[in-house]
């Protein structure tokens, strides 16, 4: 869903400042923080428990979207989505960046540089097509921007990564329809496996595909919804996270609110995991669902959260593999075919029974946006896109912890006044429609403990957590930078791989075309 979002993005964007704001509470998804509120442009985090996040420089591109860091060339790679350019930034010294270059990649697709990853002096960037029946490309460069050579991908390609020995390079093709008129095309989603183990030279690609699972039973939150797509057609890869030893990749499959598990040996599909639904009806799974009432009301509601989660890191935790997610949520919408409307004007027979008619009004629910196709059913749940949360699973997909509402306690006791903001000053406007909406995140080990960094893209910032016990992640600080705006890809850069010795975090802003970096230190 990357061209919607984006131009939903720039007609909401507020270039306001932002302000930098680090505070610390226990996190638990049926309790509320309590963080003390910090005044002053640069709010400290005197009181974290454990690490804290200094911001050491902002840098400007035409656009930026997603971040990867290179430790041998010790740059930095931004991706300008639309205007198909990739910005290389020399962070030897991250206090000010310096741009080397820009590279245009036009010639390798008209649509959309849509990610980049970094590997000991390999860039991999993915570049997709405007036309949505022809298959996008992988470009390999080194870190001076040389091309060395393109890689065929899938139909759509939209992230790219590496696997951990740095053997396999993994393109996600989210395969988008361009409509679901006649005419019109749904391509197939899959996951290109490119295997580097002999070098970029003597590449060779694999598709693992989803055509097995056609005819299968699939578990009943898997959402297949595309009118008269097959399930091949309708799972769209979003985002791919490799375990630490290089055998499996787990990929979310946003729209359908899944995830599939990826053998990298024989680049196979080998399982698909449905996430289930949140019950926003439970305490702590609370949520504001009116952005007309002037207020914060975090409540439980009658209704359903379909996870829908967009990006991913797999961690280790007593020698088991989880993975964390961020569940934004995302609907489609091609041309005159949308499966999402307000609740208010929902056809009637969908309401579950005994459905309280009051909700109906625009201060309670009437305006929170809810899906109108599967799995949606007369007399059945109410279902909305996302869980307003990010949750920890392990292998199977199984739920292991999730936030439940603490996103949304969090912004409303640290800065109330931008409460499901869409920009500084849009007080309470996403309540209607995912609330904070975390989107990325990344993780990242510090003196032996594992660490969640995760980027809200409505409110802004990146909230830190502690995720050392999957089952008990304890919140760290709530951090943000004057300017930047619509926070999208964060990268990890672990102590033995800075320049200044100390772990760094990188985030790229869609919103305001920033990209920042941050010192991590301990607290």
């Amino acid at each position: 869903m990357r061209a919607m979002r984006i131009s939903r993005r720039a007609a909401r964007v507020s270039m306001a400042a932002l302000l930098v704001s680090s505070l610390t509470a226990v996190a638990a998804p049926a309790t509320s923080a309590s963080p003390e509120a910090a005044t002053g442009a640069d709010r400290s985090q005197a009181h974290s428990r454990g690490i804290e996040l200094r911001h050491l420089s902002t840098f400007t591109s035409q656009a930026a979207e997603i971040v990867a860091y290179d430790r041998k060339s010790r740059r930095a790679f931004v991706t300008g989505a639309d205007t198909l350019t990739l910005d290389i930034v020399d962070v030897r010294d991250p206090a000010h960046p310096r741009r080397v270059r820009t590279v245009d990649l036009s010639a390798y697709g008209d649509g959309a540089v849509t990610s980049v990853a970094a590997y000991d002096g390999l860039i991999a960037v993915a570049v997709e097509t405007a036309d949505a029946a022809a298959r996008g490309q992988v470009v390999l460069m080194r870190p001076d921007g040389g091309v060395l050579r393109a890689v065929p991908a899938g139909h759509g390609p939209d992230m790219v990564t590496f696997s951990k020995d740095g053997d396999t390079l993994l393109v996600a093709n989210e395969g988008e329809p361009s409509g679901y008129a006649a005419g019109d095309t749904d391509p197939e989603g899959s996951v290109t496996l490119v295997d580097l183990s002999r070098g970029w030279s003597r590449a060779s690609a694999r598709t693992a595909d989803f055509r097995a699972y056609n005819h299968r039973r699939l578990d009943p939150s898997v959402r297949i919804s595309g009118p008269g797509a097959s399930v091949a057609q309708d799972l769209e890869p979003e985002y791919i996270t490799v375990d630490k030893h290089s055998r499996k990749a787990y990929v979310t499959l946003q729209e359908n609110n899944a995830v599939a598990t990826v053998d990298l040996r024989t680049a196979r599909v080998t399982g698909l995991a449905g996430l289930g639904h949140k019950d926003h009806s439970k305490p702590g799974n609370g949520l504001d669902t009116s952005d007309k009432d002037g207020a914060i009301n975090i409540a439980t509601r009658p209704l359903l959260g379909v996870y829908m989660p967009d990006a991913a890191a797999a961690f280790e935790h007593h020698g088991r593999t989880y993975y964390v997610v961020a569940n934004e949520g995302d609907a489609r919408e091609y041309g005159d075919y949308e499966d999402m409307t307000r609740l208010a004007d929902l056809d009637p027979a969908l309401l579950p029974e005994g459905f309280d008619p009051a909700l109906l009004d625009p201060k309670a629910m009437g305006r929170l946006d809810v899906l109108a196709s599967a799995p949606a059913k007369p007399g059945g749940p109410l279902y909305a896109a996302g869980g307003r949360s990010f949750s920890v699973r392990d292998t199977e997909g199984r739920l292991v912890w999730d936030s439940g509402d603490l996103l949304e306690q969090l912004t409303a006791k640290i800065d109330p006044a931008n409460f499901n903001a869409e920009g500084e000053g849009d007080f309470d406007k996403r309540s209607d429609n995912k609330g904070p909406e975390a989107e990325g995140l990344t993780v990242g080990e510090i003196d032996g403990r594992t660490y969640a960094f995760v980027l809200l893209e409505r409110t802004g910032g990146v909230m830190t957590f502690d995720i050392t016990d999957p089952r008990a992640p304890r919140f760290e600080g709530w951090t943000r930078t004057a300017g930047d705006a619509s926070p999208e890809g964060v990268s990890f850069v672990p102590a033995t791989a800075s320049p200044t010795r100390e772990p760094l975090l990188l985030v790229a802003n869609e919103g305001s075309q920033t990209t920042s970096t941050y010192e991590i230190t301990r607290g």
